[in-house]
């Protein structure tokens, strides 16, 4: 039998050798990126890397505009519709719901204007509304107490002015307007006319209630005096948010005159003298 040299393998040399294979399978592995073989990313990577971040930026800001979407729908959707009101003169407009004091300052400053002209406006004829066949009716004025019980007359218009102001101010105010007002007013012979000349837009002074200056002139005009004589009205006053009462059907001149004047919700609870210093 033939016989072959035995062939004998170093223990070392094969110790290396399993263990360069068994490193290179490990190896093969890992990625790229987290072997520590110390190899510098490629151009390739960066922008791979460049890619999935602005990938996930983009969704990121998706996501927040969709939520600011859904947020402002939710908002829209939970606030109540405008509400269809019918005018008594049949008219139908669309109303908004807001705070019960809140008012805009156009709507107190026209308060204010009306109200006062009314108030301190004399001419010795009824309103306009009363008028028959488009000729104003001479106003024979309404009684009111003045100073120290004496009985003594207002016109009608300020009469029903006077529901603008308060309660426990107007008791008060119909007897200084009846010591004012000239009684030749009730025979056509004598006017007295309030003229602006400031009225300064209103002042929030708390929830509710506002503060207006009015700078202005009453001038009597009489058949002695064409020209007229004029003195100074200037106030200080201040306004404050109601309710607005309900209208019923079948209702007296009283009650309607009432109304007309606090549809706006507001009245008048105080007046003073605007001193010089105050004038701008």
């Amino acid at each position: 039998m033939n016989s072959y040299p035995k062939t004998e393998v170093n223990p070392e040399l094969s110790s290396k050798t399993e263990e360069t294979d068994e490193t290179n399978a490990f190896h093969r592995f890992i990625p790229t990126g987290l072997s520590h073989s110390g190899k510098a990313k490629t151009p390739k990577d960066v922008l791979v890397v460049s890619i999935l971040f602005g990938i996930l930026g983009l969704s990121a800001l998706n996501s927040l505009g969709l939520m600011a979407l859904i947020g402002a729908y939710t908002s829209l959707a939970s606030q109540k519709p405008p509400t269809l009101v019918q005018l008594s003169d049949g008219k139908a407009i669309t109303a908004i719901a807001s705070d019960n004091k809140t008012r805009s300052p156009e709507v107190v400053k026209q308060f204010v204007t009306q109200q006062v002209m009314a108030l301190m406006t004399w001419t010795g004829e009824l309103p306009s509304d009363a008028s028959q066949n488009g000729q104003p009716l001479l106003d024979t004025g309404v009684e009111v107490t003045a100073d120290k019980g004496l009985k003594k007359k207002i016109t009608t218009t300020a009469w029903q002015a006077s529901f603008a102001f308060s309660e426990d101010f107007r008791k008060g105010l119909l007897s200084s307007i009846a010591e004012l007002t000239p009684t030749e007013v009730f025979s056509g012979s004598s006017k007295v006319i309030l003229v602006p000349q400031t009225i300064t837009a209103p002042e929030e002074i708390e929830k509710g209630k506002w503060k207006v200056n009015l700078v202005a002139n009453l001038v009597t005009f009489s058949p002695l005096n064409q020209v007229g004589e004029s003195v100074p009205f200037n106030k200080e006053i201040f306004i404050q948010a109601i309710d607005v009462p309900n209208l019923k059907a079948d209702v007296s001149p009283l009650e309607q005159a009432i109304f007309k004047v606090k549809s706006s919700g507001l009245e008048i609870y105080a007046m003073r003298d605007l001193t010089r210093n105050d004038l701008k």
